[in-house]
């Protein structure tokens, strides 16, 4: 591979982090450790889109916990957000602006259903061609997206789900395009519909959310 050199200048505390990697064995040098960082964090833009489940009678309580997540999926170079809405909709696009102008650094649309969590994201389907999140959180929650990606990368099931719990499936779930062979066309639920059936064909796993 041709390699290209560089001259950057970075603080000491970002550059004792960056020594804190190499090993000697995986990691060789500061070069090395840089390059891999880069490389890691590149690997994040196979993820390019998140959908948001927003609707039911809670919807508007959500908005700190979708304002969260909206930041967190920027943090990580995730920049396509489509918020699924229903009941209380008109709620949400108020508080982020009718094209998401409200908040910067990211793109904003928005999908109305009425047809549960399975039926709004089957109903995506045409915009969801590759790796995509869906996120499911009534609070405020913090998931390491990047460890998060490269376990499923790594793992390569159709979906995993970074849960606190199996009794609470509400999290971020990161799914394969053929995760819509699994979801009927019509009304349809995620969480208790879609999940079972990924679990007993052993293509689901589940991430620990910690906090």
């Amino acid at each position: 591979m041709k390699r290209v050199r560089i001259t950057i200048s970075i603080s000491q505390n970002i550059a004792r982090e960056v020594d804190s990697r190499i090993d000697g064995t995986h990691i060789r040098n500061r070069s090395h450790a840089i390059e891999s960082l880069l490389s890691e964090s590149l690997q994040l833009s196979s993820v390019k889109t998140a959908v948001i489940l927003a609707g039911g009678k809670d919807a508007t309580k959500r908005i700190p916990a979708i304002e969260e997540s909206i930041k967190q999926l920027r943090s990580f170079g995730i920049y396509q957000v489509i918020i699924a809405v229903g009941f209380l909709g008109k709620e949400i696009v108020n508080h982020f602006g009718e094209n998401g102008e409200k908040v910067s650094g990211v793109k904003i649309t928005y999908h109305h259903s009425n047809n549960g969590t399975g039926g709004a994201l089957y109903e995506l389907k045409s915009k969801l061609k590759r790796s995509f999140f869906v996120i499911n959180v009534k609070e405020p929650t913090k998931v390491d997206i990047a460890n998060l990606i490269k376990f499923h990368t790594e793992h390569k099931p159709i979906a995993t789900v970074a849960i606190r719990s199996l009794r609470d499936l509400e999290g971020y779930y990161l799914f394969e395009p053929e995760v819509f062979n699994y979801i009927p066309k019509g009304f349809s639920s995620l969480e208790d519909e879609l999940f079972v059936t990924l679990t007993k064909e052993g293509k689901l796993l589940s991430y620990p959310v910690i906090n």
